[in-house]
């Protein structure tokens, strides 16, 4: 097997890809510009598939009307709609981002450690990034700010100005883009994000130097690995 390209390489790329915009969307883009479907939608399918199988299975032998079917076939109709309709909603907004949104290094503040291992499975991880063209690019300031994060999640209180930051350090449940006040983010405009991190699309099938590149529209609530 060929050595990988270097992350150099594999940057320069991205960039000759992406950077300018708008953009056109290329293939993978527009996988990516999909709306999501929402938890609410797809679980209350689930509920009913699994309901038109439990229920089917039950009536068959008797212990339960088949009625009960009918009920589960009506929510998995519902989820379906729930789906579709927040897919809908989502859309545009992705499709927006994707195409406007700047281009950006992310740096990786939590992960799972699979990541950091070469594979093929995505796995979220929380990252820094700024949106300001003057550091945009620049690791050394994303790695500072990075360290003033780690050092904030680990303290035992929190500023005044700090404690969404340190809350979303802490809470894995957090997703939404959040800004960095001033004293964490310097001169800076950077934001905290969590992204699906696809191996497949990294050099080495790995995160090294802790950087992913990023498509990063936070005023949409939107940023994406690419």
């Amino acid at each position: 097997m060929a050595n990988p390209l270097p992350r150099s390489f594999a940057l320069a790329e991205t960039r000759r890809r992406y950077e300018a915009t708008p953009r056109s969307l290329d293939d993978d883009l527009q996988r990516m510009a999909r709306g999501d479907r929402g938890c609410l939608g797809d679980a209350v399918s689930g509920v009913g598939a699994l309901g038109i199988l439990v229920s089917g299975v039950l009536g068959y032998m008797g212990l339960l009307g088949m009625g009960f079917m009918a009920v589960f076939a009506a929510m998995l109709i519902a989820g379906f709609v729930l789906s579709a309709a927040a897919q809908t909603r989502s859309g545009p907004a992705r499709y927006k981002a994707l195409t406007e949104g700047p281009l950006a290094l992310g740096r990786v503040v939590r992960a799972d450690p699979a990541l950091f291992e070469p594979g093929d499975v995505p796995h979220p991880a929380l990252v820094v990034f700024a949106v300001d063209a003057p550091h945009r690019f620049d690791p050394a300031y994303l790695h500072g700010v990075a360290a003033a994060l780690l050092a904030l999640r680990d303290a035992p209180t929190a500023p005044a100005d700090q404690a969404d930051v340190a809350a979303m350090l802490r809470d894995p449940n957090r997703v939404a883009p959040l800004q960095l006040p001033p004293a964490l983010a310097g001169a800076g405009e950077a934001w905290l994000g969590v992204v699906s991190v696809d191996p497949r699309r990294l050099p080495a099938r790995r995160v090294e130097d802790n950087l992913v590149p990023v498509i990063a529209a936070p005023g949409l609530g939107f940023v994406e690995h690419v």
